[in-house]
Formats: C-alpha cells, sequence, structure tokens
C-alpha cells in the first residue's frame, strides 16, 4: 500500500526536478501597443532582465518572474509589465509602454509629458510625433496637461497642432502649414473651444483664406474672432 502511495509522489518530484533544470527556450515580446513603437527596444529590455547572461542560459528554476516584472516596470519607458513562463518553456513578456502625448522644452532640456500627465524622458531609440510645448511651468502644468491630453485624443488636432506656447498662464497654439496663432486661454470650457476651432479651419481652409489670418482668438463663446494680416478684425461665428 505505501508503495502505490509513494510512487507516484516520486514520479512527480522527478518530473519537477526534470523540469526545473530545463533552459528557457527563448523569449517573445510583445507590445500592447503599435508592434513598431519602441522607445524601449527588444535588446534594451533583453539587456535589463539578463544582465549577466542571455535568457536561454538560465534553467527555470532559476527565473524569478515577479523580480523579473519589478525590473521592467522600473524603466522610465514602460508604464506596466507582464511576463509567465510556457510549459514549453517559452519566456513571454508583454509591455505597456507609457505614451507621450507632448514634447516639453523647459531649462533648456527636452523631455516628454505622457498620458498621465508625468514627466518621461526622451526615448534614444524612438521620437514621438507630438507637439512641443514652451513656457510650461509647475503652476500651469495640470491646465496643460488638460489641453494636451485633448489635442492627443482627437486626430484632426493631433494632426495639425504642432506647438502649444505658455505665457502668463494663457495658452496659444501653431498649426501645421498655416502663419496664424491660435489663442486658446485655459482649459476651461476646451472642448467647445476646439469644436470652434475645427468648424472654422474647415470653412475657412474650404475658401481658402487659411492664409489671409494673423490671429484666430477661442476665447469667446460660440464664435471665433479672427485678426486679418492687415490687421483688421473679423468675427465668426459659429453655431
Amino acid at each position: 500500500m505505501s508503495c502505490i502511495i509513494g510512487l507516484p509522489i516520486i514520479l512527480q518530484s522527478f518530473a519537477t526536478h526534470r523540469n526545473n533544470i530545463r533552459k528557457v527556450q527563448r523569449i517573445e515580446i510583445f507590445r500592447v501597443e503599435n508592434p513598431t513603437i519602441q522607445y524601449i527596444t527588444n535588446d534594451a529590455i533583453e539587456s535589463l532582465l539578463f544582465a549577466t547572461k542571455n535568457a536561454e542560459e538560465h534553467s527555470l528554476k532559476e527565473l524569478k518572474i515577479s523580480l523579473l516584472e519589478k525590473q521592467l516596470d522600473a524603466s522610465p519607458m514602460v508604464e506596466k509589465a507582464d511576463i509567465y513562463l510556457t510549459i514549453d518553456g517559452i519566456l513571454k513578456i508583454i509591455v505597456k509602454q507609457r505614451e507621450p502625448i507632448a514634447r516639453i522644452y523647459a531649462n533648456n532640456q527636452f523631455y516628454y509629458m505622457d498620458m498621465q500627465g508625468d514627466r518621461m524622458p526622451l526615448s534614444n531609440a524612438y521620437s514621438a510625433r507630438v507637439p512641443i510645448v514652451r513656457g510650461v511651468t509647475e503652476t500651469v502644468w495640470q491646465d496643460a496637461y488638460h489641453i494636451l491630453k485633448y489635442i492627443y485624443t482627437d486626430q484632426f488636432l493631433k494632426e495639425n497642432i504642432v506647438e502649444i506656447i505658455s505665457e502668463k498662464g494663457a495658452f496659444s497654439a501653431r498649426m501645421r502649414d498655416t502663419d496664424f496663432l491660435v489663442y486658446i486661454g485655459n482649459s476651461d470650457d476646451i472642448h467647445m473651444k476646439f469644436n470652434n476651432l475645427k468648424s472654422f479651419y474647415k470653412k475657412a481652409s474650404k475658401d481658402h483664406f487659411l492664409d489671409k489670418y494673423a490671429q484666430i482668438n477661442l476665447q469667446y463663446t460660440n464664435q471665433v474672432v479672427c485678426v486679418k494680416a492687415n490687421n483688421t478684425d473679423l468675427e465668426e461665428n459659429i453655431n
């Protein structure tokens, strides 16, 4: 009877030991978002996790999955990492990178603002196509974040706004292939302000008037106040 009970335990222990001494077969790295955008490269991920020897030189028993996840989470380019090992010995690494929404210029340095409104260093591997932001200080950081996040999540604004300027607590913008400055003010009523801008842009572009303006002011309710290149005001009602 004791042999019948002991045999499965011995076999299981043997199988466990044999599995533990097996080597990692390979690494597979997946990205939650677009795999072509790599603020941290696959090579950099492997170097970060396996600095002393290649992953394939590690036995399955050596791997400390929770420690590897903490190491990768600590990267300034990574928002969240999930790592697991398959029964075939494949180490799968799933990475959600931090997502830049703007490139901030301050104190003679560049860095990103990410989707959570936090600072993020530039990447040596990939440059995000996001607006450049100048003049942002700590006192207007949250206001800037609300404006920049709105721009990033709107396809038209994301494609056309190339620069944001902060001065004395008020924001203005420059658009691609135009010469005028767009006055935004603060982040209050930002949805209405940008809807007005899109309506104005669509109409002025259709009528080929975009190059006639020097300033576009969005700070008034349901209207866009424009200054032509000859310094005459023109009020555009947006319904």
